[in-house]
């Protein structure tokens, strides 16, 4: 594995990390008893309380309760720990993804209760990711569950909160490779409304050549977690991921993490045949919304899982506006101060709009389409209306731009950019000339967007931008 990880590393110069995916019990079924050089384990099979066993159905879950888990004992899991993230250190691994954590409170009856167990696992895997992987190299997965938030997240700031991505139906329904990802979406946005009092949202990993993948990217771009793919080797939508992911292999992240809005909180975006997902964040100076049409599929009461609901899956509108966006409730840089207009643009319309801050916006998707509002306050240089959108080649347009400053005096205005492609400004008057890092450079102004071809500065350098008026 050493010689592997090192090859990674060398040839592809992007490759920073490399993690290793274990479950908190070891393996998915446990540490095998009775082996030399292993720590001491015993096989337990799960018990579900009578209030769980009602909840829903879950594949993997009955077929680990059916096989039974290897559980190494309380006093012995220091050890596990020690010798596994102690060797996967010495081959360069960087950190480890830990899955199926919810799983430990179904084994806790012979070891003190769920709480004494999870005190256990929890200190001796805080310790030997302390030890082993810089502290925090380390990201939680299927840890929906109070004991991991109460005292798992002394080491672990980054953890899933969706269900796992399924391309297709388990149980072979044909819609559901399209129904499921509406639901994904919905439990991570959701999810996050609780989870991000505790732990960073990770929205999970996607493929990139799958019928909604663009669907999933848009959501990943304004997450503000990480973005992270499961395609098949020599199966890829390049595309599609340069759309994502900057030349170096770096992702525009936004600043904060994304949320419902407000309007939406209440409704149910799945299977009510009217209401979409609409979730927001905030960039360095910008805002983005997301709206999502998710209808077609979610929980149903009667069978206690998730299934298609056909019925509500066709076209929704539903409006949009930029006070949908927390502006004062995140440690947002974006100045509000005198904006009374912003412009609004429309990724997939390839438009831009201005809008006042109650001003509302009507857009109409199909089933598992989307579009995504880069909302930007419209400031005045020399009485010349200005407002910054972004790169919009890439899905978090806004992400982009990395500083901004404003020159009454020479009636300029310099956009510090990151990354690569067509960066464009909303302006009421076309510029006298445009200069990337000091020289003049040919530009486009149409519609009031003026439009500049940014090349590739480098991994730590930003290009700036000089709008000339």
């Amino acid at each position: 594995m050493g010689d592997f990880i090192r090859d990674l590393k060398e040839e592809f110069g992007s490759v920073e990390h490399v993690y290793v995916w274990h479950a908190l019990c070891g393996y998915w079924g446990g540490v095998r008893p009775d082996v030399p050089g292993m720590p001491e384990s015993k096989v337990i099979r799960p018990r579900l309380s009578p209030g769980l066993e009602k909840t829903m159905e879950d594949l993997a879950v009955d077929k680990i309760a059916n096989s039974g888990i290897g559980l190494v004992p309380p006093e012995e899991v220091q050890e596990m720990y020690e010798r596994l993230h102690a060797h996967l250190q010495s081959v360069g691994i960087d950190g480890v993804k830990v899955d199926v954590i919810h799983l430990l409170e179904m084994l806790c009856e012979d070891f003190g209760g769920r709480v004494e167990l999870a005190k256990a696992y929890y200190k001796a895997l805080t310790t030997s990711v302390r030890k082993h992987f810089n502290g925090n190299g380390v990201i939680a997965s299927m840890e929906h569950c109070n004991d991991f938030m109460l005292l798992g997240t002394e080491a672990i700031s980054l953890g899933r909160v969706g269900d796992d991505f399924w391309c297709t139906d388990p149980q072979g329904v044909p819609d559901g490779t399209y129904w499921l990802q509406g639901c994904h979406m919905v439990h991570c946005a959701y999810n996050s409304l609780w989870m991000v009092n505790f732990i960073h949202p990770d929205w999970d990993m996607f493929q990139s050549t799958h019928p909604c993948a663009e669907f999933h990217a848009a959501s990943r771009a304004i997450s503000g977690g990480p973005i992270y793919v499961s395609d098949c080797v020599g199966k890829h939508d390049f595309k599609l991921l340069r759309s994502l992911v900057l030349p170096d292999g770096s992702i525009l992240r936004c600043q904060f993490y994304a949320l419902p809005t407000r309007d939406c909180l209440f409704e149910d975006p799945l299977h009510d045949g009217k209401t979409m997902l609409k979730i927001w964040n905030v960039n360095k100076y910008t805002g983005v919304l997301g709206l999502f049409n998710c209808q077609g599929g979610g929980w149903c009461r009667e069978t206690r899982k998730n299934r298609s609901f056909s019925e509500f899956s066709h076209a929704v509108s539903y409006t949009a506006s930029p006070n949908d966006i927390e502006w004062n409730n995140t440690s947002s840089p974006v100045s509000l101060k005198d904006a009374q207009i912003f412009a609004v643009y429309m990724f997939k319309e390839q438009k831009v709009r201005l809008l006042k801050s109650q001003d509302r916006l009507e857009v109409s998707l199909e089933p598992f389409n989307y579009e995504l509002l880069t909302v930007s306050p419209v400031n005045e240089v020399n009485s010349i209306q200005f407002a910054v959108i972004g790169l919009v080649n890439m899905l978090n347009t806004g992400g982009a731009v990395q500083s901004m400053e404003f020159d009454e005096e020479a009636g300029s205005v310099r956009v510090g950019v990151r990354g690569s492609g067509e960066m464009s400004v909303f302006t009421s008057e076309k510029p006298r000339s445009c200069k990337i890092n000091g020289a003049e450079v040919k530009f486009r102004y149409a519609d009031q967007m003026v439009e500049v071809q940014v090349p590739w500065a480098g991994s730590k350098e930003v290009s700036v931008i000089e709008y000339l008026f």
